[in-house]
């Protein structure tokens, strides 16, 4: 059996979701959807980042804001 396309992906969600859901439930939905998967189907656990790439990350970012 072929893997549906993300259309269908997509299609299929919209079905499964109440009527008054909002843009951010299906936000979320699509965000489970592109969850990297493992070869079984089960999501992948996070990957964390060591604390000193975070402050890396964090003062790169904090910069870029300063200088806008």
């Amino acid at each position: 059996m072929s893997q549906a396309s993300v259309k269908e992906q997509v299609r299929a969600l919209l079905d499964r979701l109440p009527d008054d859901c909002t843009f951010a439930d299906v936000q979320r939905a699509i965000a489970v959807l592109m969850w990297p998967r493992q070869e079984d189907g089960r999501p992948e656990p996070p990957q964390r980042l060591p604390p000193e790439e975070v402050k890396r990350r964090l003062r790169a970012w904090l910069k870029s804001e300063k200088d806008e």
